[in-house]
């Protein structure tokens, strides 16, 4: 039943590239010359725009990674700040056991 279908399936297919390709001939051909991308031959450089001006500046060197006493100061305060946040959202979100009393503060003193 289905051998039936594939030769007129590739039929099909290969008449659509077909006039795929005639389609995008015609598109081609129909342009204005101005709007064809041509394939420009560009001439050789002169001998004074082939010379490269010397260089002043030494190149620029990539920003040191190593990181400072103030960076490494910053990054374990703001670890520490995060512990903290972490601790006290974990004793917020802690479940209380319904049968004992919560225990309240006593004043030191």
């Amino acid at each position: 039943m289905f051998a039936d279908l594939f030769p007129i399936l590739f039929l099909v297919l290969l008449a659509a590239g077909i006039l795929w390709i005639v389609w995008r001939l015609a598109r081609r051909l129909g342009r204005s010359p101005a709007q064809r991308p041509e394939a420009m031959v560009q001439s050789p450089p002169a001998p004074s725009e082939s010379r490269r001006e010397p260089v002043l500046q030494p190149p620029a060197r990539p920003p040191c990674t190593i990181p400072d006493a103030a960076d490494v100061l910053a990054l374990k305060a703001a670890i520490d700040n995060l512990a903290r946040q972490v601790a006290a959202l974990e004793r917020r979100l802690a479940p209380t056991p319904v049968n004992q009393p919560v225990a309240e503060a006593s004043p030191s003193g």
